[in-house]
């Protein structure tokens, strides 16, 4: 993991740069063309491309980038409750998202608005494995040893969608191996990243016709909410 951030931020530093001179041509271009309608149709088009190459150049940049999750608290159930809306709004066009939090708090270590985002990539992601009209389920509970001798909030991700074959199955957190929608593949990727920096622990279970499930722990905070040290 540690060498393909180092060749991505490699790559995105190059690709920013060719991506910043095709669109600066774009733009003359725009400026000089006649006003003919097909020619603006293919400057559209163009554009569309541009935006989304930036789109996948900044996937790049943020699995480059994987930090871990932060310093502080925050409580897991408070982060799913206040994302729930935009949780939705990050789901496959056709399928659903089934959210379930428990009553206690899970005050884990890290940055509310980090671990918000970490969710946020792994429901985009999981949502875009499965078929029209499928299920996503997203549980928040108390886990048990987070990998360092402490405990841990665990946050299971089930989707009923085909599932993956055994090969790709051991690769999933592999860049562009687990995303089907033509995005760049690199979310989950990075929220793997993020949790192992955090000091947590993730795994993934898929079989053909079985579904995926990702389960990730994250170390509770010592102290808070009257957790033991």
């Amino acid at each position: 993991m540690d060498a393909a951030s180092r060749t991505a931020r490699a790559l995105a530093h190059e690709l920013a740069n060719y991506l910043g001179a095709v669109r600066s041509t774009s733009y003359l271009l725009a400026d000089d063309v006649p006003d003919d309608p097909e020619v603006r149709q293919d400057l559209d088009a163009l554009g569309r491309a541009l935006d989304e190459a930036g789109e996948l150049l900044a996937e790049l940049r943020r699995f480059a980038k994987a930090e871990p999750v932060g310093s502080g608290s925050a409580d897991l159930n408070a982060v799913l409750r206040e994302a729930e809306r935009d949780l939705h709004g990050t789901m496959r066009a056709g399928t659903t998202l089934h959210l379930r939090r428990g009553g206690e708090p899970l005050v884990v270590r890290g940055d509310a608005a980090r671990l918000r985002q970490l969710v946020v990539d792994l429901v985009t992601t999981m949502s875009h494995s499965l078929a029209e009209g499928g299920r996503l389920a997203l549980e928040a509970t108390r886990g048990g040893d987070g990998g360092a001798g402490t405990a841990s909030a665990l946050l299971t991700a089930s989707g009923d969608g085909p599932g993956l074959d055994a090969d790709r199955a051991l690769r999933i957190f592999e860049p562009f191996v687990f995303d089907k929608s033509g995005n760049a593949g690199l979310k989950l990727a990075a929220v793997y990243a993020t949790v192992i920096r955090s000091g947590g622990t993730i795994a993934a279970e898929s079989a053909p016709g079985a579904g995926t499930t990702i389960r990730l722990q994250l170390p509770l905070a010592a102290g808070v909410g009257g957790l033991a040290s």
